[in-house]
């Protein structure tokens, strides 16, 4: 079975992946630290024995060692940038289509930028394997050796590096307490400013057109003030503190020289010792220093990696994964409530229905009742509170993604079309034949509208199709919603900007997905557009007001319609127009 985001053990498998993978590193790497210390002991003996003796063929011969154990170190260096590059392919390769997965569905209650944040995590620590920060704990690992190496040659050469170490050791954990909070807040305040930016440009129409462009632009000033004054805090003193670093190891690097001279003048060491340690000494600061400078890398990897574990384990993990094919298309609603995440008023309430093959049910109500709510159930886009949806005897949010969409079409409220061409959106992305793309279309009524664009099937839609005018997008929603020939048609209002045209064909392609057997759920506010319908659901408050025969409806409500002031005949709280 294929692994997706609604697999929770994905994760675990791609860990413990790139813990075998960090172990090889490690263990390529404790060499390559290894035969770092040629340099500097070549350096030790060329002082000590060269110099002191004048014999060259000493010389050579330890050049030629030298080098040769550098060239070992080169290409095993080599091996392990190449083991990270291959984890981090490994990691986004594993990863990226099931958080692909996840992201949208968690999308569906976070919204699109939870589900841009999930993408963004996959990409931060596909940069951070690659990049080599992870590798900074195996070189610090190293750093017990290189401090017995200086202990033998001289315990005062020990002491200094073990106190050097410790006390970039406290230096590195105090920048990450001192910039952690400023940086937080720089992220959280930037992530808000994102998502207010991405809002400002899809009502870039309405903010012209009222003059709002002004305050909108001083609202996200403001707001870029706070992250930038948040990022400077914490940038300035992670830089204040990582200079003082830098003066740290250049005082300790004097004690090494002053330590050994002295040393020397007792004649207690050699000065090649002096040449040695101040090398070795390098080594063993250097990762701390590093560790300074990319605490913050690590940091923000150790995020991403909560985050989307997080999203991997909760993001559609209820959903099934075996296909199911649906073959009935019933569709039964069995006391549903829901109330949303966060909130206490549900917005249905004990809601019961059952459409059969080949039914057309109206579901109308004013705003506020519930009908869009209702839709979004019934394609399995949340999960009720309590009671169930169901066809063909299977849950609606429960039911195997590729399977329910097969034999399900839907038309949002807000159609809304992806970047590709008329032909795939129609398609819904697949690879299907040019026949049952124009078939969808025509039965749609938009075919002849397709053949006057540009390219026709081919032309190009971006901004979710906003060049469109907002009936052309919802007449190739509705044929996109029809394509395959769906067992199940959800509709919300999916007449609100036809002209009589459109509503025509509409109402044309309805009845031709009914004589095929299909089941129809449609949210309408007029109701001459349920003038074919089986049955009226009629919603207030999230709770059933009537449910019916059409004709048995339209007589309970007849009297609270008389009731209504004089003018256009309005009903329900006037929502529902005769």
């Amino acid at each position: 079975m294929a692994e997706t985001g609604r697999d929770p053990g994905i994760y675990r498998v791609v860990l413990r992946e790139m813990a075998l993978g960090a172990g090889a590193a490690a263990f390529v790497g404790f060499f390559v630290n290894l035969l770092h210390l040629a340099l500097p002991l070549y350096n030790a003996q060329v002082y000590d024995r060269v110099i002191g003796s004048g014999n060259l063929d000493t010389l050579a011969a330890l050049t030629v060692l030298v080098v040769i154990l550098l060239v070992f170190g080169a290409i095993l260096d080599v091996m392990r940038s190449r083991i990270f590059a291959i984890l981090a392919a490994r990691l986004a390769g594993r990863l990226g289509h099931p958080v692909f997965e996840a992201a949208v569905e968690s999308s569906l209650r976070g919204g699109p930028a939870s589900a841009a944040e999930a993408m963004r995590d996959v990409s931060e620590l596909r940069g951070f394997v690659s990049g080599g920060a992870i590798g900074l704990p195996m070189d610090l690992t190293f750093t017990p050796v290189l401090i017995v190496i200086l202990f033998l040659m001289n315990p005062l050469y020990g002491l200094i590096g073990l106190s050097g170490a410790a006390i970039l050791a406290a230096t590195s954990v105090a920048t990450e307490h001192l910039a952690r909070r400023p940086v937080a807040t720089a992220g959280a305040v930037n992530g808000r400013m994102q998502a207010e930016t991405a809002t400002a440009f899809r009502g870039a129409e309405v903010i012209a057109a009222m003059g709002m462009l002004p305050d909108i632009a001083h609202r996200w000033r403001r707001l870029q003030a706070r992250s930038l004054d948040a990022v400077d805090r914490g940038q300035g003193r992670a830089k204040i503190l990582s200079a003082v670093a830098r003066f740290l190891r250049t005082i300790i690097q004097i004690a090494v020289i002053c330590g050994g001279t002295t040393l020397v003048v007792d004649q207690a060491a050699t000065a090649g010792t002096i040449i040695a340690a101040m090398a070795i000494m390098s080594r063993l600061l250097l990762p701390f220093e590093h560790l300074i400078e990319g605490w913050r890398q690590w940091m923000d990897a150790i995020a991403a990696h909560a985050r989307l574990r997080m999203l991997l384990q909760d993001g559609g993990s209820a959903r099934a994964t075996q296909p199911a094919p649906i073959a009935n298309a019933v569709l039964v609603a069995d006391r549903i409530t829901y109330v949303p995440p966060g909130q206490d008023v549900p917005l249905l309430r004990n809601v019961s229905f059952r459409i059969e093959a080949g039914e057309l049910l109206g579901v109308v109500g004013p705003s506020g009742a519930g009908k869009s709510t209702l839709a979004r159930l019934a394609v399995g886009l949340w999960a009720p509170t309590a009671g169930g949806l169901y066809i063909d005897g299977q849950s609606t949010f429960l039911h195997e993604r590729t399977s329910f969409g097969a034999a399900v079409g839907y038309v949002p409220q807000e159609p809304l079309l992806l970047d590709g061409t008329i032909c795939d959106n129609i398609a819904r992305f697949r690879d299907a034949p040019m026949e049952q793309v124009i078939a969808a279309a025509r039965q749609a009524g938009v075919h002849e509208l397709i053949g006057r664009l540009p390219q026709g099937y081919g032309t190009r839609l971006s901004d979710a199709g906003s060049r469109l005018s907002g009936g052309q997008r919802q007449r190739i929603a509705l044929a996109r919603a029809i394509f395959g020939d769906p067992l199940l048609l959800v509709l919300d209002e999916p007449n609100s900007n036809l002209d009589a045209e459109g509503e025509a064909a509409l109402v044309s392609a309805v009845q031709q997905a009914r004589q095929r057997g299909a089941a129809v759920l449609m949210v309408a506010q007029r109701m001459s557009i349920l003038s074919k319908a089986d049955r009226l659901l009629v919603l207030r408050d999230g709770a059933v007001a009537h449910y019916g025969p059409r004709s048995e409806v339209l007589a309970a409500i007849g009297p609270q319609r008389k009731s209504q002031p004089p003018g256009p005949v309005y009903a329900l709280a006037g929502e529902v127009r005769p």
